[in-house]
């Protein structure tokens, strides 16, 4: 527990509730007990009573001060909202000839967060589901608070799809649940996933697909060896130069792709391994031609098949019956 200063309400108090030297007694167990916990580093709770700008001014029953560095917040603008709050501080220095304290309350945090470290270590465990709170985006990735343990969630372990930019997928002070992907070096690097917590689309896409079938698909991109197209979320496929058009088609009437454009696709190759499909704008197209003539031909015949004797007669059976 924190050593709690507390003023004898009968004794002489100097001005901002400090004990002064005369009540010597209280005065100098005042210094004993700031001594001591000077050396054996306990913490102590020490009242605001000041904001400067290099520090805070505190009271524990003398004065007592501290430093800008020593305090446990990146935001040290506006130290006057501190004035009134009791902060749990470490003492640094308490020189009683010199009538100056100095203390610390960063190095308390420092030394909760350990703590806090260390709980966290102790019960984490790979493959398990955690909640964090991305603290700091990278170019490769997001720095994700775990519970005083930052684990790196890296761009490839984001999204399904591909991802360019981290910031599309989370922002900082977010919250979110994240998979625990490995632990290395005692807890030393942690490495956490956000799209494990998903279904893997090529799930999907051996559940659903098959080589032959015929699909539409978006242009994601057009190289100079064919066109990068979105199957699904998460899953692209290829379409080789070569499968764009027809030989025979005129280099003018093939047709001009861009990013964004539906198109019908014919599956010439699923590889698993490599999560890679092969896909063809040509054969689909000859598909669609076929179908298309075979449709043509079976209405053809249908119009111009001869008549028989029952569609001839089918009037008087129809009458005789009925007689």
């Amino acid at each position: 527990m924190p050593t709690e200063f507390v003023e004898d309400p009968d004794a002489s108090v100097a001005e901002g509730g400090i004990v002064s030297e005369g009540t010597s007694s209280d005065y100098a167990r005042v210094w004993e007990t700031l001594i001591a916990a000077c050396e054996t580093q306990e913490n102590v709770r020490a009242l605001v009573v000041d904001a400067g700008r290099g520090g805070l001014t505190v009271d524990l029953g003398v004065r007592g001060f501290v430093p800008k560095s020593e305090i446990a917040t990146r935001n040290l603008n506006n130290l006057e909202r501190y004035i009134g709050q009791t902060l749990e501080v470490k003492v640094v220095e308490a020189d009683r000839d010199a009538g100056r304290v100095v203390l610390s309350q960063r190095r308390v945090a420092d030394e909760q967060q350990a703590e806090q470290r260390a709980e966290t270590l102790r019960a984490l465990e790979r493959g398990q589901t955690v909640d964090g709170i991305v603290r700091r985006i990278t170019d490769f990735g997001a720095f994700i608070d775990i519970g005083g343990i930052d684990g790196l969630l890296h761009i490839s372990d984001m999204a399904w799809e591909q991802v360019q930019n981290p910031a599309d997928i989370v922002t900082v002070g977010q919250q979110l649940k994240v998979l625990v992907l490995k632990i290395e070096r005692d807890g030393e690097r942690i490495s956490l996933g956000l799209k494990q917590l998903e279904e893997d689309p090529w799930t999907m896409v051996r559940r659903e697909f098959r080589e032959g079938h015929l699909l539409e698909v978006e242009v994601l991109r057009v190289e100079p060896a064919g066109v990068a197209v979105k199957v699904a979320k998460g899953v692209d496929g290829f379409i080789p130069a070569s499968e764009i058009a027809d030989r025979r088609q005129a280099e003018e009437t093939a047709p001009a792709l861009e990013p964004g454009q539906k198109v019908s696709v014919k599956i010439l190759e699923i590889r698993q391994r490599e999560r890679s499909i092969v896909m063809s704008i040509r054969q689909a197209a000859r598909e669609r031609e076929r179908s298309e003539t075979r449709d043509y031909l079976k209405r053809q015949r249908e119009e111009t098949a001869a008549p028989t004797l029952g569609d001839l007669f089918s009037d008087v059976f129809d009458k005789l019956k009925k007689g």
